[in-house]
């Protein structure tokens, strides 16, 4: 096998990963670089494999699990690109909400498949979630969460601080100053995920990071604090079709997703993402909601009409499953009233990620 860049990348809910990774298959289609992306879900139907099929991007998905938890789905995953397109790079997007992939993940791989991967591990976060954290405000997110956050950097190879766009100028410097004091012996990048000169930068840098071929001393994690964050955390994964006498699909969906996230903040419980995506048959449009913000950039639904298309809720909230579900439900039966369309449920799944037992963890 060809010695591959296996860009990992790992991080919190919501920290924009896919994102990143969608503008860095852009511009490698553009050079016509072999590329292939490995999705990784908790739940077995992923909002982010869809947007990546449908965007023409060789993808496997590992679900219904961490790939720590389904290290051979990972490995099944990886040679099925390989075999299929030969890629110099491949990336593989982790759980927002897993950690202790260097011992899990990468060396496994390393000790398992020697001289086949070249490995980085990317960790992306939002700032403002960072700078939360760094200045002593944990209130966003339970403390056994917040653990899962701070061992997510801590093991990072290149910390990517995301979604600096956000943010004025002096703002940002301030927090510049404070986060490279905070990580002085880290290799932080500052990036909007959307902009083309970033994506090039964070490319070039990982795969410039991307030399090892040797195992690495891995994090001291309490998994009992870890199994407990992840407890904390509802997942929701929900299929609907909608159907309206007229035209306005689009407009159901979009009420229906606003009203869904109202709910959730109304209720103050932390978003860690809400993701959607919206399938007309013709398209797929993703909108995702964050504890911090929304992803609806450049998409306008007001010249859109349809009068059936089916909507795909990915929602992991700080949350129990059965709350978040009722939350759910019930603005599905509100914008049925509202608006006389017919909301038909044609998946659901709503569950707390178990406790994470890796198939391998090799320490060094």
């Amino acid at each position: 096998m060809e010695n591959i860049a296996l860009l990992l990348v790992g991080g919190f809910l919501g920290s924009g990963k896919t994102t990143a990774i969608v503008q860095a298959a852009e511009q490698l289609h553009a050079e016509d670089i072999p590329f292939g992306v490995i999705t990784n879900d908790q739940g077995k139907k992923q909002v982010d494999s869809l947007f990546m099929k449908g965007r023409d991007i060789a993808t496997q998905e590992v679900s219904d699990g961490c790939f720590c938890c389904r290290y051979r789905d990972l490995e099944a995953g990886l040679s099925a690109i390989v075999e299929s397109i030969h890629p110099k790079i491949i990336f593989a997007e982790s759980v927002g909400s897993c950690a202790d992939l260097v011992a899990t993940v990468i060396n496994p791989l390393l000790r398992f498949n020697p001289g086949n991967y070249r490995i980085v591990l990317s960790v992306f976060t939002d700032i403002r979630l960072l700078m939360s954290s760094l200045l002593g405000d944990e209130r966003l997110f339970s403390g056994n969460v917040h653990y899962i956050f701070e061992k997510q950097l801590e093991e990072a190879d290149i910390i990517v601080i995301n979604k600096v766009d956000l943010m004025g100028q002096e703002q940002l410097l301030s927090a510049k100053k404070l986060i490279s004091k905070a990580f002085p012996d880290k290799l932080c990048l500052f990036q909007n995920s959307r902009s083309a000169s970033d994506i090039s930068e964070w490319l070039t840098v990982a795969l410039q990071q991307a030399s090892t071929v040797s195992t690495r001393d891995s994090l001291d994690i309490d998994y009992d604090r870890y199994g407990a964050g992840e407890a904390d955390l509802a997942w929701l994964d929900q299929e609907l079709g909608i159907v309206t006498r007229q035209s306005d699909c689009f407009e159901a969906s979009w009420s229906l997703m606003n009203l869904i996230q109202e709910k959730i903040r109304y209720h103050s419980l932390p978003i860690g993402h809400l993701k959607f995506i919206l399938d007309d048959g013709i398209e797929q449009f993703k909108i995702s909601f964050t504890g911090t913000a929304d992803s609806t950039a450049g998409l306008d639904f007001t010249q859109r009409k349809a009068h059936r298309l089916v909507l795909l809720i990915n929602a992991r909230i700080q949350a129990s499953p059965e709350l978040l579900q009722e939350l759910v439900s019930s603005s599905i039966l509100e914008i049925e009233y509202r608006l006389g369309c017919q909301i038909t449920v044609r998946s659901l799944s709503a569950f707390q990620p178990g406790f994470p037992r890796p198939t391998h963890r090799l320490t060094r």
